[in-house]
């Protein structure tokens, strides 16, 4: 929804596509439902809307919310201009409030790819998580995976519309007949293989970070690099996130035409997005309390100062 956003007022989006770049809402209302169904219980709901003074998950509800609401009206003011011709009705916002309304979406849409790391990163007792390092690399991915699904879905919508045999329901639905301008695609491009450097270093410093956060962190890291997790680290972050996508469009810079080259580099930065998510979450190991650890020595020193006599009040030598 950012970039979707940021792409029209840089001047990108021609009048009447702004559908086609303003699509983020759906998918961060389908993710807040599921969301709500993990809490399960109704009282806890209640205990997430009820504390943002004290609770990182209420604020995220809010910040959700809001991502939601406002983009939502944007998504339904660039939806009109399809309807207009079967409700009859025209809209004209005032220029301010349309402009507001954009400044609202972009700014709780970035809040919501930085509120998710924030969320994780405090949670006590993990110190794979805490440090504002993960936060930046949400963001960062947050902002690279966008780029591409809105290149993706531009380019998609060009091809439709240009295609020769289209069909006439939907030549009847597309009335705007405009295209996405050619260096659209070649913009978001660049910015996205800037984004997914920055990735990288980001994700770096991450690990190096984790790795001298103590034993627990490093623990985290070793499960990234040679543990369980490392097909998930070195074939869904390295290989699909960042090799693959630097591949396949280096290779679509010089064939241009060949159009299943970008939507392959899409997809696999897509997932790539997806397990940077997984293996970061998944690598947390959460760190004893001292008071904890005190509690557990003591419990095994009384139970090994006390394990002879029970044996020998049982017969046994």
């Amino acid at each position: 929804m950012a970039v979707g956003i940021l792409m029209d007022w840089l001047g990108n989006v021609p009048d009447g596509l702004r559908l086609f770049v303003l699509w983020g809402p759906v998918l961060v209302a389908v993710g807040a439902l599921f969301l709500v169904l993990k809490l399960g219980v109704k009282r806890r709901f209640l205990n997430t809307v009820l504390n943002p003074m004290s609770s990182w998950l209420s604020r995220g509800f809010y910040i959700l919310s809001c991502c939601i609401v406002f983009g939502m009206i944007n998504l339904i003011l660039a939806l009109l201009p399809y309807l207009e011709p079967y409700i009859h009705i025209t809209i004209n916002l005032w220029p301010w409030l349309a402009t507001t309304l954009d400044i609202l979406a972009f700014i709780f849409s970035l809040g919501t790819a930085i509120y998710t790391g924030i969320l994780i990163m405090s949670v006590k007792y993990v110190p794979f998580w805490d440090t504002w390092l993960l936060p930046s690399l949400y963001t960062v991915s947050a902002l690279s995976t966008g780029a591409m699904a809105i290149t993706l879905a531009t380019k998609a919508f060009n091809l439709i519309i240009t295609a020769p045999g289209l069909p006439e329901w939907l030549a009847t639905i597309l009335i705007i007949k405009d295209e996405f301008p050619d260096g659209l695609a070649g913009t978001l491009t660049g910015i996205e293989q800037v984004l997914v450097i920055i990735e990288i270093i980001v994700l770096v410093l991450y690990l190096v970070r984790g790795y001298r956060a103590g034993e627990y962190g490093m623990f985290s890291v070793k499960l990234l690099l040679s543990g369980r997790l490392k097909y998930a680290f070195w074939a869904g972050i390295v290989v699909c996130g960042f090799f693959l996508p630097m591949v396949f469009e280096g290779v679509y810079s010089r064939f241009h035409d060949v159009d299943a080259l970008l939507f392959i580099a899409g997809g696999f930065l897509l997932i790539g997005g997806f397990f940077v998510r997984y293996a970061t979450v998944y690598a947390g190991i959460k760190e004893e309390p001292a008071m904890l650890r005190l509690v557990q020595s003591r419990r095994r020193l009384v139970n090994n100062a006390t394990t002879p006599v029970l044996l020998e009040s049982k017969g046994h030598r």
